[in-house]
């Protein structure tokens, strides 16, 4: 069975990299959602296995929309892991303090990307947090 993946993402460029990526894995089915509205939107009748979340999207950030979802028990359990082009460590505490199991910065590189998204999906509890800064684990 596929593994759903739900990308939230304001940027349509972005959201086609991401698309054209994700795709080189068959085993991922990719859902989109354009805002964090609609990310929620979508979760009341959907449970994807991991959520790629896009921070900075207007009307409601990626933060607010994760803190939303991990108040929510049905799906707090669901990784969520952030999208970001800012890679300060103000940032990734932010992130973490609102839920996030992860945070990958953009631009990414495609192979560490796919590596991280692989690692998120396969870990039943997510109880650790990384970061990938250009490709580079710390």
């Amino acid at each position: 069975m596929k593994k759903q993946i739900l990308l939230v993402e304001d940027n349509p460029s972005n959201r086609e990299l991401f698309v054209e990526i994700l795709h080189l894995n068959e085993e991922y089915e990719l859902h989109l959602a354009e805002s964090g509205m609609r990310a929620l939107e979508m979760l009341e009748s959907f449970r994807p296995d991991l959520i790629l979340m896009d921070i900075h999207m207007p009307e409601m950030d990626g933060l607010a929309v994760t803190r939303t979802i991990k108040s929510i028990p049905e799906l707090a359990s669901i990784p969520i892991v952030a999208l970001s082009a800012l890679a300060m460590k103000s940032d990734i505490k932010s992130a973490l303090d609102a839920g996030c199991n992860g945070y990958i910065t953009k631009p990414i590189r495609i192979r560490t990307f796919l590596e991280q998204v692989e690692t998120y999906i396969k870990q039943e509890v997510q109880t650790e947090f990384s970061v990938s800064l250009l490709g580079k684990e710390e």
